[in-house]
């Protein structure tokens, strides 16, 4: 499963509260009293009607004498249930709180093996998880997200990822529905305009990869590949499929020989959904994707959509083989699936598709900034409820690919290849735990990877590193990095580290395992720079004396690569949170980088500059912003312009979109603003004539400087467009609308039918911008949270409280407190979301009071 990042879903999924192991974990975990060996479903479907009624037959094993049998259940109603064997009796069926079903019966069963039949019947949901409604263009459709744990409200299943067990399913749907599972169909039956489909029966596989689709889809083959495949769309979208049919063999193969092992399944179908919670979901041979991941035209498209398109295909694709054809034991490894596959997916769209850049793309600047939080959890952790699965999720898939990345790196990539292979083989078609890739690892190494691996995984946080220089005698030691104002228990680390220093026309690295609190090294020569981190490959933050980091800054422009750049504004960024350094010293650095040869390096200095307007700006200040916007933003738009020139770089497009948008909103620069409004005009009806990487941009400045027949005008295409792209750009732009009654309106439409459970992300995204428009929304959040509340997937709800933008506000956050505290006992996961979101307001509120002072310095002195 690839989560989708927008708004506060960083937050949302990537921050993490302490995590406190429950007493009751029985109260929450299938009784072993039996289990599964093979299961059959059949469905009765019809996605014109609201429910659905089914029929499971589980063979199973009884491993202790017992009058009751658990599995896991959710809002269907059990009509009828029996078991047959040693000891045969109807069932009675008693539905609990915590997702499961315990069915009892009055004899008292012996170990042996039985048959469980049950028939039931059940809604189907509207919030975008289990097997779920949507209608797209006014057509309904059915499709399913079993992970984490919503299995269970399609069917009655053993949905813990332990039981992996072989599934046949059949279908019955109207004659003009298609219909697609996990396997091939074998054969078709039609009967009163009813067609009964009988798929084949997967391999073993857990609960949450089970799956299926009902609509009438279009379909497009996909050649090609090692098995037969297909593009399944809504209607009137599969000519935007041939970017999909192009990139998806290409992947495929390259993974087959990453794992030397050829993909296990016997078909691979990839459905473009209009509705979905995520970004994509690995089910085995039928792999689901939001349609705007999916579904993109390469020629109208940013190279953002371009590698997210194919780094999410990259990404499903490679847990076909890690996640599905070996899959953890419990779900306190579910870090390392999306660590690996996050990592892999990086690895061949670098491999595949080396003018995409993907190697700047470093995945710890996205993990290190809510990692380094004084209440994050660590990555593997205690598991018992859905909230802790969610709990840090977004965590594990950057900071655990960071890893990942810096374990290869240390151990060399052929023999982390090589471990790998002999791990999915060995436990091919079987479950596994973290422990057992450690081994393997080691195994092909003869180094401590366990130690290393659990140093960074079972710990919260990650090394601050302090590199002391005495000719060519260097010290290095470590402590835990902690965000200055929060408290954090000490901690050290096993840390692969590679230092790079040079002097003149000389360099050289010096490699070591950090096993200890300090530990000395001697060097080839007295260096003049030093980089504690080549090629920005080791998840840790460094700091060095301040006349070493000032060389290196001025050496950087010429000793260091890219990724080491970026890595080092970065790294310069975290020593101001830490109190090493102050916002002077940080936004001196980062002017240094403004004009940076290479434009992603360039687009980064300027963003992260910009980015302390947000924090810092009070009555003090206000004017001298405008000096910020004079000296450095104003004239990098005369440099670039309103349009690009021809075959410039992608990153270049990117910067441009980042000026326009900060004079839009932050100056009023009435050019840009004129020019948005016609460009955005045209993007309604004729969006491939619009620069890609400026259509969003335009779109939301319209909009905050827009009238009500612009939102008419949005709202209509955005209700009957069969562009994915087009119409997420339009639900982004709808909230920025500027004027308070327009903004009213938005959020209205909001709670329509137009809007679906996975659009809330977007479609309130714009709503923190401006004090007015964010007090407005939180009084209106506040008056509809019942409807909000049910609007939103189940496992969003904790995390309810990000959504108010609270950014540095203590009054918004005492009122969050006062409204949510009440619905602790309530909401699982919720009290955590509350002491995150103290935490996050009330550092940012002392870091604006300690650095304010060091940030109107930086001003006054442009």
């Amino acid at each position: 499963m690839l989560s989708r990042s927008l708004i506060c879903s960083a937050i949302l999924l990537s921050i993490s509260a302490s995590a406190q192991a429950q007493p009751n974990a029985e109260l929450h975990r299938l009784a072993t009293v039996a289990k599964p060996i093979e299961q059959a479903v059949t469905f009765n479907l019809d996605p014109s009607k609201e429910r659905f009624s089914g029929h499971t037959t589980i063979k199973l094993e009884v491993l202790k004498a017992t009058q009751f049998i658990e599995l896991n259940g959710l809002d269907y109603a059990i009509d009828t249930a029996a078991l047959v064997g040693k000891t045969s009796c109807e069932l009675r069926d008693k539905m609990l709180e915590t997702g499961k079903v315990r069915l009892s019966c009055e004899k008292t069963l012996q170990p042996g093996r039985y048959t469980l039949t049950i028939d039931y019947t059940a809604p189907f949901n509207r919030n975008s998880v289990g097997l779920y409604k949507t209608i797209d263009n006014g057509v309904p459709y059915l499709f399913t997200q079993f992970q984490m744990s919503d299995a269970r409200r399609a069917m009655p299943t053993f949905d813990e990822p332990e039981y992996k067990i072989p599934f046949q399913l059949t279908i019955t749907a109207p004659d003009d529905q298609k219909v697609f599972a996990n396997t091939p169909v074998l054969e078709t039956k039609k009967s009163n305009g009813m067609t009964t489909h009988y798929f084949d029966k997967t391999p073993p596989l857990p609960s949450y990869l089970v799956a299926l689709s009902v609509g009438p889809f279009e379909v497009l083959d996909v050649k090609g590949m090692s098995v037969p495949g297909n593009i399944i769309t809504p209607q009137k979208k599969s000519n935007l499929a041939a970017y999909s049919i192009e990139n998806t063999p290409k992947i495929l193969k390259a993974l087959e020989d990453y794992f030397d092992l050829p993909y296990v399944y016997k078909k691979l179908d990839q459905v473009a959904v209009p509705e979905f919670p995520f970004g994509a979901m690995e089910n085995a041979g039928l792999v689901t994707y939001r349609e705007d991941i999916l579904l993109i035209d390469p020629a109208t498209s940013t190279q953002q959509a371009q590698t997210s398109h194919v780094n999410v295909i990259a990404h499903e694709l490679a847990h076909q083989w890690y996640g599905n054809l070996v899959t953890m034991k419990w779900w306190n490894d579910l870090w390392l699936n999306e660590a690996f596959a996050t990592w892999m997916a990086a690895k061949i769209t670098q491999q595949l598709f080396p003018e995409l850049e993907t190697n700047l793309s470093l995945s710890q600047h996205n993990a290190m900034p809510y990692d380094a939080q004084a209440t994050t959890s660590p990555i593997r952790k205690p598991v018992i409820t859905e909230s802790d699965v969610t709990d840090g999720l977004g965590l594990a898939y950057s900071k655990g690919s960071a890893v990942l990345y810096m374990v290869e790196q240390w151990l060399g990539e052929a023999v982390f290849k090589q471990g790998m292979r002999n791990y999915i083989r060995k436990f091919a078609y079987k479950n596994a735990e973290a422990k057992d890739l450690w081994n393997e690892l080691g195994k092909v190494s003869n180094k401590d990877v366990a130690t290393v691996l659990d140093s960074f995984v079972s710990q919260a946080s990650f090394p601050l590193l302090t590199i002391k220089l005495d000719g060519q005698n260097a010290t290095v030691s470590q402590q835990r990095f902690v965000i200055k104002g929060q408290e954090a228990a000490a901690q050290t680390w096993h840390i692969p580290i590679t230092l790079r220093y040079g002097r003149g026309d000389k360099t050289a690295t010096k490699t070591i395992l950090l096993d200890s609190k300090a530990q000395q090294i001697k060097l080839d020569f007295e260096p003049e720079w030093i980089l504690p981190n080549d090629n920005a490959t080791g998840y840790y933050r460094w700091d060095l004396a301040e006349s070493q980091l000032a060389s290196l800054i001025s050496h950087a422009p010429n000793k260091l690569n890219e990724r080491e750049r970026l890595d080092l504004l970065s790294n310069v960024d975290a020593l101001m949170e830490s109190g090493k350094i102050n916002a002077n010293a940080l936004m001196l650095t980062l002017s240094e980088f403004i004009n940076d040869t290479h434009p992603k390096v360039a687009k980064a200095a300027l963003t992260q500059l910009l980015s302390q307007h947000k924090q810092y700006e009070d009555d003090s200040n206000k004017l001298l912003w405008e000096k910020l916007y004079t000296t450095y933003v104003e004239p990098a738009f005369s440099r670039y312009g309103l349009e690009a020139n021809a075959n410039e770089p992608a990153a270049t497009s990117e910067i441009r979109a980042a000026l326009v948008r900060a004079l839009a909103f932050e100056t009023k620069h009435q050019t840009i603003i004129k020019h948005a409004k016609k460009q955005a005009s045209l993007y309604l009806t004729s969006p491939d004539k619009v620069d890609p990487y400026l259509a969003r941009s335009f779109l939301q400045i319209a909009a905050y400087y827009g009238d009500a027949e612009l939102l008419k005008s949005y709202k209509k295409v955005f209700e009957t467009t069969n562009n994915p792209t087009q119409r997420t750009n339009l639900l982004l732009a709808m909230g920025y609308f500027g004027p308070q009654d327009l903004q009213q309106q938005v959020l209205d439409y909001a709670l329509s039918e137009h809007v679906t459970a996975s659009d809330f992300n977007y479609i309130l995204s714009g709503n923190g911008k401006g004090d007015e428009r964010k007090a407005l929304y939180q009084k209106w959040f506040y008056q509809h949270f019942e409807r909000l509340k049910e609007r939103f997937p189940p496992f969003a709800k904790p995390q309810l409280p990000f959504y108010l933008f609270t950014y540095c506000d203590a009054d918004a956050l005492k009122q969050a407190q006062q409204f949510f505290e009440p619905m602790q006992k309530e909401v699982e996961g919720l009290s955590k979301s509350l002491k995150q979101l103290e935490l996050a307001t009330n550092t940012c509120i002392m870091q604006k009071q300690r650095e304010l002072a060091s940030v109107n310095q930086f001003l006054n002195n442009l």
